[in-house]
């Protein structure tokens, strides 16, 4: 069982099916849940996908989603990582520090959680993740 950290591009390329990486988002989805990989998340990624999925989709995918998400939780597929000060902290620092980059906010807090868990895959196709030297399952 590996730990896979999931970005909003994939949690919303799943929820969106007119979406251009659907098809291969669903895919890696079920190949990795059929490993047995545990995701990994946090709270501004899925605030971050709600929002996208809110506004691009309607309230309703965005209730199903929320949903969804928390049946994975329940069901141990999805471990839900809280951004802390210190996470947030040391995301300011990643921000600071790449200022030739156009990484989010949210990224940058992805980032430190990354770090801190010692992850090194990520499931999405947002390549800015790759900079900072993790691999992506995209």
């Amino acid at each position: 069982m590996n730990k896979v950290f999931v970005d909003t591009w994939a949690w919303y390329a799943l929820a969106d099916a007119t979406d251009a990486d659907h098809a291969g988002a669903q895919a890696i989805n079920d190949r990795l849940l059929t490993e047995g990989d545990v995701f990994i998340t946090t709270n501004f990624v899925l605030a971050e996908a709600i929002t996208l999925i809110r506004y691009h989709l309607h309230h309703v995918a965005a209730v199903r989603f929320h949903q969804l998400v928390q049946q994975m939780v329940d069901g141990g597929l999805i471990e839900v990582v809280r951004i802390s000060e210190e996470h947030e902290a040391n995301a300011w620092a990643i921000f600071e520090k790449y200022s030739d980059q156009k990484f989010s906010y949210t990224d940058c807090t992805s980032f430190a959680v990354m770090r801190e868990l010692k992850l090194t895959h990520v499931f999405t196709g947002d390549h800015h993740f790759s900079i900072l030297g993790f691999t992506l399952i995209s």
